[in-house]
């Protein structure tokens, strides 16, 4: 059993796919295939269900997971503990982020971090909350930004700290009636079409709907905010979103404020013993993040 075998392992169980594990660790899907066959051979055990759809983790493969997580990650850690001490800088660090977060908080942290770490290899990884926390949890992720509302009280083994907080604002089609005023009650967007992001803020635009008493007329529900300001700019229907997930330009479409005013919480987590690397990431990240 070998590292490699193990580093595979946990690629493809990420991505449900050997070509994208093949591209994410620079090789070749037989090289891939191969090392998976050597290692479930010399386990006895099948670790993979193979399907039209992808492939997926056996039983036995979720337990091989959580062991590889968990020697993989002691391996990097012994690693960069090492580098520190021979005083180089060196090891990689895989970034968990939200889609809103890596828009445009993220980019100037990692530019920053690259500049002041340019040896350790820099992965990011976005996904929805519940992704990212699961990563966090199985070791695919060294840190990771979520929405204070998608943590469970219960989860163990993970430190937060705020990074930083996000307005969610009314989006509407430019030249609504609504998009002249300078703030907008959820229940006014209620009598009008609504598109629902399913890319991590439902919850919360729910909450904030169930709040005011009103009920959202949801047309479309769509996980992607680009193509939500797409369809808003052509007249589709209203929505709300983090305005740290609007570009910096989104011709066709006008941004208000809510009312009352609402925010969400963004979090920086990492688990309770980190990478020396993602140590230094939360710290760059935490100072630039409130500035």
């Amino acid at each position: 059993m070998t590292f490699t075998q193990l580093r595979i392992l946990l690629a493809v169980a990420r991505t449900g796919n050997m070509t994208r594990a093949a591209e994410e660790l620079n090789t070749t899907q037989s090289a891939v295939s191969h090392a998976l066959r050597g290692l479930e051979s010399e386990l006895g055990l099948s670790l993979l269900v193979r399907g039209s759809h992808g492939v997926s983790l056996t039983a036995a493969g979720r337990a091989v997971r959580r062991r590889a997580t968990l020697i993989l990650t002691q391996l990097e850690a012994l690693e960069q503990e090492v580098a520190a001490a021979r005083g180089a800088d060196t090891g990689s660090l895989r970034v968990g982020v939200i889609p809103s977060a890596n828009a445009r908080l993220l980019p100037r942290i990692l530019r920053l971090y690259g500049e002041a770490h340019p040896r350790v290899r820099l992965t990011v990884i976005e996904g929805s909350d519940g992704e990212v926390l699961d990563w966090l949890r199985t070791g695919a992720a060294d840190v990771g930004t979520l929405t204070a509302g998608a943590v469970p009280a219960d989860v163990a083994g993970l430190v937060t700290r705020p990074l930083a907080t996000d307005r969610m604002l009314a989006v509407l089609p430019g030249g609504h009636a609504l998009a002249e005023r300078a703030s907008v009650p959820v229940a006014e967007l209620a009598r009008h079409p609504f598109i629902m992001s399913t890319g991590g803020c439902e919850p919360l635009i729910t909450a904030l709907a169930r709040a005011a008493g009103a009920s959202l007329r949801c047309h479309y529900r769509v996980r992607d905010t680009g193509s939500i300001l797409a369809m808003v700019a052509e007249g589709l229907g209203v929505t709300v979103v983090p305005e740290l997930s609007l570009p910096a330009h989104h011709p066709g479409v006008h941004a208000v404020p809510l009312e009352p005013a609402s925010e969400r919480t963004i979090l920086l987590a990492l688990p309770a013993d980190p990478l020396p690397a993602a140590t230094a990431f939360a710290e760059l990240a935490g100072v630039l993040g409130t500035s």
